[in-house]
């Protein structure tokens, strides 16, 4: 969806000439549900004894992720009202359907083929996906759906105050940079958490242009959110793979 162009008009800036206190809301009420679900994750992968969570349980994380997704799109219905119908929610529901089967053939049958990761190559506390299979890439989908939900409404939070493109760009980049800094708390390894912070501080910088000057923009940041842990994913077992002799 092109955000800027289906807006109705009493939506598109904040009337009061205040910009920072409806800013300043959704940045608290996104950070809130990124740290609550980022903590309920955890809480129910050791309440029930698992290893690896995404992998270990992914119909339950999947409706977890989902439920999340879906209490985030109530709290912002709001926003989400003045661009999205119910036949347009629909078309872009089932639209995501084709992209969604293109990403399940990668891990079905391509992800299979690539080297195993080494063991001894990889860090002390790896990653899930390192060592996951392709009922992993289940609940990610739902949470990268989830993440995007919440993208969403800091971007239509944005158009609605008035900001310009490039200071979207820049507070989007700065944002979802800052929040994937946060793996540095859960003990992943400093190379990692560099890593994905870098590629989320720049995927920050472009979502605004893709929400809101592409069209179908939000199946675009979907598709190239998910397509970064698919490269990552591709790259990791080529580079940490076991070798020949091993």
């Amino acid at each position: 969806m092109t955000l800027s162009l289906k807006m109705k008009p009493t939506a598109t800036r904040d009337q009061s000439g205040d910009a920072l206190g409806p800013i300043a809301r959704t940045l608290f009420i996104v950070a809130a549900l990124w740290i609550v679900s980022s903590q309920g994750y955890y809480a129910l992968v050791d309440a029930l004894g698992l290893e690896n969570g995404y992998d270990g349980a992914p119909i339950l994380f999947t409706g977890y992720y989902l439920g999340w997704a879906g209490v985030a799109a109530w709290l912002f219905r709001s926003l989400f009202n003045d661009v999205l119908d119910r036949d347009r929610l629909t078309r872009e529901g089932l639209a995501l359907l084709p992209i969604l089967a293109g990403f399940a053939v990668f891990v079905v049958y391509v992800l299979p083929l690539l080297p195993k990761v080494s063991e001894v190559r990889a860090p002390a506390n790896p990653p899930e996906f390192m060592f996951a299979s392709a009922w992993y890439y289940l609940p990610k989908s739902a949470d990268i759906l989830f993440q995007q939900v919440l993208i969403s409404a800091l971007i239509l939070t944005g158009v609605r105050a008035g900001l310009g493109l490039g200071a979207m760009s820049l507070g989007m980049a700065a944002t979802f940079g800052l929040f994937h800094l946060g793996l540095a708390f859960d003990g992943f390894l400093w190379l990692y958490v560099a890593r994905f912070t870098l590629a989320a501080t720049l995927f920050g910088a472009l979502l605004p242009y893709l929400y809101l000057r592409m069209r179908s923009g939000f199946r675009w940041a979907y598709s190239l959110h998910w397509s970064f842990y698919a490269a990552d994913a591709v790259l990791t077992h080529l580079l940490l793979a076991a070798p020949p002799w091993a």
